[in-house]
């Protein structure tokens, strides 16, 4: 009962500490509320529809002109102008009114008639890969499915039944089935991502701003008080704080996020509940061991501000793991963020429990626990100058 009335102590200080400082209510009331309804309404969405195109037609025959009629309906593509002037197209791509350029050589039924064949001329804004790749996609299903009507016609023409002229269109199919993700969504993708990497980055940067102006202030002393001289009891009071006050947003971003923008939660609850606490727990004793290096609050947040960018990029939600410098995997694997996103994916997306998970939970859990132990170390370390300063 006696740690009980401690650990309350530390809590309600903690309390005090955030109440009376602009900075820490914002970053850790405001920010994690703000920014994940901020940046989700981004990608609300999901995914794009209707990139601008322009078609050069130079053909002006039915055939050209079911093309068009297609891709303009195909729903992530709107064909902006028809012309027969390349240059023209050309312009309205380099001023960015288009995203591409769709070419129809003179000729081109004629040709198709024949049974020569023909090329149609794609020019892609590559500068823009979610723009160029929709729009790449779009043109060859329309494309493939008028392509394969073509040759079906033209086998009929030469006596094949509508089977044989199939096969003979097809001899090889792909049967490719999508096994998450089905609509291809880039803000299911990206946008559980934003609300873990928020969570992340705002406990980070309040907790170390947190115990930074402890330091700046020389307030340690009056913690290692109410907590009775036991550097232990000072590091689990301010844990419980910001384990308590974080869990509580994970809550309300899975339970109540992710159903306002619609993302999925296809597997077990309770591992993804498992997975965040050890997360807030890696996260909250790293904060702690880090920001004891810095004696005022202005550098530890400039510090652990601009880590948030490489953090994102570093774990391999981005960009693939398996592509970067080894020096780089290693520094990843220190960040918590890196195993919790490979099992927020499971989990939220592919619907993965437990066992699929394990080889992550250990990361994390081996994470914590060094971070807890170099944590206590500073405390300690921390504790004793302090008590050796104010006799």
């Amino acid at each position: 009962m006696k740690h009980v009335h401690i650990y309350w102590r530390i809590f309600k200080r903690e309390i005090g500490i955030i109440s009376h400082d602009r900075n820490l209510i914002s970053i850790l009331l405001i920010a994690p509320i703000f920014y994940a309804l901020f940046y989700g309404s981004i990608y609300i969405n999901k995914t794009e529809s209707d990139v601008p195109i322009v078609i050069t037609d130079m053909d002006h025959s039915s055939t050209s002109k079911k093309i068009i009629r297609m891709l303009d309906a195909h729903q992530l593509i709107s064909v902006r102008t028809v012309s027969g002037d390349l240059n023209f197209a050309k312009d309205e791509l380099f001023q960015g009114e288009s995203q591409a350029i769709l070419f129809i050589p003179d000729k081109f039924e004629a040709e198709l008639k024949s049974g020569k064949g023909s090329d149609l001329k794609l020019y892609l804004n590559t500068t823009r890969f979610l723009n160029s790749n929709d729009i790449n996609k779009a043109v060859n299903e329309v494309i493939g499915t008028i392509g394969i009507g073509i040759r079906l016609k033209y086998y009929e023409s030469q006596g094949y039944s509508f089977d044989q002229a199939k096969e003979l269109v097809e001899p090889l199919r792909l049967d490719m089935r999508q096994m998450f993700n089905f609509t291809e969504s880039y803000g299911d993708f990206l946008i559980p991502a934003i609300f873990i990497l928020i969570l992340h980055q705002t406990l980070l940067i309040g907790l170390s701003e947190s115990i930074a102006k402890e330091r700046e202030q020389n307030s340690l002393h009056n913690l290692f008080i109410v907590s009775e001289y036991s550097e232990l009891k000072a590091l689990i009071g301010k844990c419980l704080f910001y384990a308590i006050l974080f869990s509580s947003y994970s809550v309300l971003f899975f339970g109540l996020f992710f159903s306002v923008f619609n993302i999925n939660l296809l597997g077990n609850v309770f591992a993804l509940s498992a997975a965040t606490l050890l997360m807030i727990f890696s996260v909250i004793t790293l904060s702690i061991f880090i920001s004891s290096f810095f004696k005022r609050k202005i550098f530890a947040t400039q510090f652990i501000t601009l880590s948030s960018y490489p953090v994102f990029l570093l774990s391999g939600y981005s960009w693939p793991m398996q592509a970067m410098p080894v020096f780089l995997k290693y520094m990843a694997a220190l960040i918590p963020f890196t195993p919790y996103s490979n099992i927020m994916i499971r989990i939220t997306q592919m619907g993965a429990g437990w066992t699929n998970i394990i080889p992550s939970l250990f990361h994390l859990l081996i994470l914590g626990i060094v971070y807890l132990t170099a944590a206590y170390f500073r405390m300690d370390y921390l504790f004793r100058k302090t008590l050796i300063k104010n006799k």
